[in-house]
Formats: C-alpha cells, structure tokens, sequence
C-alpha cells in the first residue's frame, strides 16, 4: 500500500503530465492553424466515396469548381466550370 507521501508524490506527477499533455495539444493546435492560412486558394467542398478506393471531390480553385475522380490509379479532373456570382 501506498504511503501518504508516495501518494502525494503519484498525484503531482500525474498533474505535471496531464499538464504536459495540454500544453502539447495547444502547441500543435496553433502550428496546424498557422501552416494552413496561406492555403485560401483551395477548398475542398465536398468528398463522397463511391466504393473501394473510389471516390469523387468537389473543390474551389481560386474561384473555379473543379470535380475530380480519385481511384488506385490516380487523379483525374472531370469537369471545370467557373463559379457563378
């Protein structure tokens, strides 16, 4: 059985890790909201799977809708059309 100091012991290091691991969140949070800013130009609308490895993307290039196919052998675009408005 533990003793009172190794309890008190056990207790601050959990705090000082649980702390840790806050500190380690926000850290990345903010790195990941600063690497993405430069990134308007791109958005991705919409992505719907359409089976194994198949899938369909609907993205805005600074101001074109752009649909891709996606499957194992790669990307292709399906149709541009600019956006209205």
């Amino acid at each position: 059985m533990l003793n009172s100091f190794e309890l008190v012991k056990f207790i601050a290091s959990f705090a000082i890790l649980i702390v840790m691991m806050y500190a380690l969140y926000y850290y990345l949070n903010r790195l990941n909201k600063n690497l993405s800013l430069g990134g308007k130009d791109i958005q991705i609308l919409e992505t719907k799977v359409l089976g194994r490895n198949r899938s369909i993307c609907l993205a805005k290039v600074k101001g074109v809708l752009m649909l891709f196919a996606c499957d194992e052998s790669g990307i292709k675009v399906l149709k541009e059309w600019e956006e209205d408005g």
